[in-house]
């Protein structure tokens, strides 16, 4: 993606920056799929949702929750295993 300029790479203290450029708009617009759509849908609750929020927010959320996520994610892994 970096390649075909869909992104700017920047540095700072916290590490490394993603931005999108002008063709990244124009390149996602192609993306009609229900799968492309889905996942737009995904990235803008994502920034309504936590687009205001600081990197420390951020942290305390997913260390206050990724435990819950993880015995979520077990307990799925266990339905796909079982013989019905």
């Amino acid at each position: 993606m970096f390649s075909r300029e869909l992104l700017m790479k920047s540095f700072d203290r916290t590490g490394i920056m993603y931005r999108a450029t002008a063709l990244t708009t124009a390149f996602v617009g192609l993306l009609k799929s229900d799968y492309a759509t889905a996942l737009r849908h995904r990235a803008e609750w994502i920034v309504s949702n936590f687009g205001s929020h600081s990197d420390e927010e951020l942290n305390a959320f997913m260390s206050a929750n990724v435990g819950k996520w993880g015995a979520e994610f077990e307990r799925l892994t266990a339905l796909r295993d079982l013989e019905l």
